[in-house]
Formats: structure tokens, C-alpha cells, sequence
């Protein structure tokens, strides 16, 4: 079936490697974004697996690019995160993630007492974000308190803390991060690095494809109302796929023609160089 442009009510937009090359807008795309949100004609979602900012920081570098939008349009795993911190009551959790995402986080958990330093006695949850800070030492913690917690270290005489195992969980997938200088290391590595070494494995990852991030969109618009559009197929077009929704591909981040040559899922709705080109449909 063709796309119809004419149907749609409601964009979910990726934003690096869409919208946005690191710092950088994508003019076309943007310009898109900013012409039919101040028309009226669509209204505009931003999605990010990038959890090396706060949902703050991606407002002002949203609205930096003069495209008007409110907070209530950023869609991003750190709530995701923190629903799962509440829902399994956790009070001590080992946050790994920039200063400023940790003080956004503290915010919005002070009401819960949930503490968010490293404890190896009470650390209930270890949750790996997008941590463009990360250091040696905070890697060594991470797998340290899982071998403490949760390894047979008793058995061969390391040190070991009685108690419960402690969870783990990260909040995205995403393998490397599209930049001006081409995919930089994202959280999908760094996994890669902490099950090579003691072959720990999270219990959940959050962000795309999960369509759980799309409920704020789904409850207000039908599914044939909306469109995903992204750059990447395992995480945009799988939410997309996930929720019963359209998927437009494009070609300004990481996905290429090679890469949808050898795809073996269905075809995106359309496969466009950038976002602005949608128009033609």
C-alpha cells in the first residue's frame, strides 16, 4: 500500500542521525518540522534512545533549532527508568550516567528516598544510561558489585556481600551513536565490554524497540495516524514495527541502501535521504 501523507496526524521522530548530526540541525528536515508544526498541519513527537542528556537539555537543543516544542513531546527512556525504579520499590540504586542526568534523576525521584551512589552493602539496582563521563572506575564498580552480589566469589576466596542479587538493567540498546564524525560508542558497547568480562546481562533494556515509549502518542492518535521516522532499523523501525505503526527510513545517519538491500524484515512505508523529502508523498 502507498504511503498517504494526506492520512497521517502525527510524527515520532528520531532525533540524532534525523533531525539532528550531532549538534549540528539537518536543514531540510528541520525546516520540515518547523513549517508544519507552526501551521498546524502535523503534530510532532521527539524520540531518543540518548540518554546522555535530560529530557531539559533535549528541549533547549530542540527549540535551539527554532522547531516550538514543550517537554510533553520528549520521549525518552529515563522515564522509562524511573517507572521501573518505583515499580520495583528499589530505595539504593548505582546510577551510572553524566552529572546531569544523575541530578535529573534525583529530582525526579527525591519523593520515592531513592539514593543513586555506588553502595555495594545496599545497591539494589545497578542502571547503565548513555554515559558520555564514563571512566575506568565506574566500569570496575559496576562489574565489581555484580561479582559481589551476585558471583561465586565465596567459593574461590574473593570478597562476596551477603543478600539478595542485584538487578541490572540499561537504558537503550543502540550499538554506536550517529556524530559529525561518524558512529561514536553508545551503550550497546559498552554491554558488549561488561558481558566479556564477567558475562553479566541485564535483565531489561529499555528504549526503542520497546513500544511502551510510544504510549503518550498512542493514546491520542490512531495507529494509521502516525508515523515513526528514524535512521536506524533494529530501534526505530522496530518500535515502529512493535506498535503497529508506519515507518519512514532515512538515509542521514546510520542505516544505508547496502544495509536495506540485505534487511530481511518488510520494507519501511518509504525510504527517503532526509526527512523534508517526505513532502513529495
Amino acid at each position: 500500500m502507498a504511503y498517504e501523507l494526506s492520512k497521517k496526524k502525527a510524527f515520532v521522530c528520531d532525533l540524532d542521525g534525523t533531525l539532528f548530526m550531532g549538534p549540528n540541525p539537518i536543514p531540510p528536515a528541520v525546516d520540515f518540522v518547523i513549517r508544519t508544526t507552526k501551521s498546524g498541519r502535523f503534530r510532532f513527537f521527539f524520540l531518543t534512545n540518548n540518554t546522555s542528556k535530560n529530557p531539559s537539555e533535549y528541549l533547549k537543543k530542540i527549540s535551539g533549532a527554532a522547531i516550538p516544542v514543550d517537554e510533553s513531546q520528549i520521549l525518552t527512556p529515563l522515564i522509562t527508568l524511573e517507572s521501573y525504579i518505583r515499580q520495583k520499590g528499589y530505595k539504593s540504586v548505582y546510577l551510572v550516567s553524566t552529572v546531569a542526568v544523575k541530578q535529573h534523576m534525583a529530582e525526579r525521584l527525591a519523593d520515592a528516598g531513592v539514593t543513586l551512589e555506588y553502595d555495594p552493602e545496599q545497591n539494589e539496582l545497578i542502571a547503565l544510561t548513555y554515559d558520555k563521563e564514563l571512566t575506568y572506575e565506574k566500569l570496575r564498580r559496576i562489574t565489581a558489585l555484580w561479582n559481589m552480589r551476585n558471583g561465586a566469589n565465596a567459593a574461590v576466596g574473593l570478597r562476596s556481600i551477603a543478600g539478595a542479587p542485584v538487578d541490572f538493567v540499561a537504558t537503550h540498546p543502540d550499538n554506536c551513536c550517529p556524530s559529525e564524525e561518524g558512529p561514536i560508542p553508545d551503550v550497546g558497547g559498552m554491554l558488549k565490554l561488561l558481558e566479556t568480562t564477567n558475562g553479566m546481562k541485564p535483565s531489561h533494556v529499555f528504549g526503542k524497540p520497546s513500544p511502551t515509549l510510544l504510549e503518550p502518542v498512542l493514546a491520542n492518535f490512531k495507529k494509521e495516524e502516525i508515523t515513526v521516522v528514524g535512521d536506524r532499523l533494529y530501534t526505530d523501525k522496530a518500535i515502529a514495527d512493535n506498535a503497529g505503526v508506519d515507518f519512514i527510513c532515512v538515509l542521514s545517519g546510520e542505516t544505508t541502501l547496502a544495509d536495506l538491500e540485505k534487511y530481511q524484515g518488510t520494507p519501511p512505508a518509504l525510504t527517503l535521504n532526509h526527512f523534508g523529502e517526505v513532502e513529495r508523498y
